[in-house]
């Protein structure tokens, strides 16, 4: 049986049975968790819809090009483009038979947008390798935003299985992070009290 090594298609294309490794749940909390992985993973298939798809499944490679969309469960990215580094015969399997594939590595670029339950980022690329579980923001004033914290830099790195984040400057751009905490000051009753509105003296019995 011959085997088609490349693939285009013009039209939107809508593959559901990627299960990408990739695309983890988001993590709890910010800053300690934000950038963990759910420790029981994600197990739900992975849509991407793409206007164009070219594979080369002897370089094991597979490439989503024009308005990329890729969601799973609560995760969504949207990118121009998005290539799929895969093992085995993920994109061309045997027919009736389990292809034992799984994806290695992707990167997305251009105006790369990811979206989930408790985080968002932008950045011009976004590249996550499977075996270290370690994603990489690139570009400009890339970024990442949960509630109202903010981190900026031309180069975030989050180690998702240890949930920490490094992000480094680069030339004139420096690392830039923004924090935003409640007030503890409440009243009596529990509320917060306005501003510039004295305690009262406790009454005399």
């Amino acid at each position: 049986m011959r085997k088609v090594t490349h693939m285009q298609q013009a039209r939107r294309i809508a593959t559901g049975a990627l299960a990408l490794g990739w695309l983890l749940a988001a993590a709890t909390a910010w800053p300690a968790g934000l950038f963990s992985a759910d420790s029981k993973g994600s197990k739900e298939p992975i849509e991407i819809t793409a206007d164009r798809l070219v594979t080369n499944n002897k370089e094991k490679w597979a490439d989503f090009l024009g308005s990329v969309k890729a969601v799973q469960g609560k995760f969504t990215m949207t990118s121009d483009a998005l290539r799929v580094f895969y093992t085995g015969d993920l994109m061309n399997p045997p027919q009736g038979e389990r292809t034992g594939s799984t994806v290695e590595k992707f990167v997305a670029t251009g105006r790369v947008h990811i979206v989930t339950d408790q985080y968002t980022t932008d950045s011009h690329q976004a590249e996550y390798v499977q075996a270290t579980d370690i994603m990489t923001l690139t570009g400009p004033n890339s970024r990442v935003v949960s509630g109202g914290n903010t981190i900026t830099g031309p180069r975030i790195v989050l180690r998702r299985s240890e949930g920490t984040a490094v992000v480094e400057g680069a030339g004139t751009e420096r690392v830039k992070a923004v924090f935003t905490t409640e007030s503890k000051e409440k009243g009596a009753e529990g509320g917060v009290k306005p501003k510039g509105e004295a305690a009262k003296p406790a009454e005399k019995p």
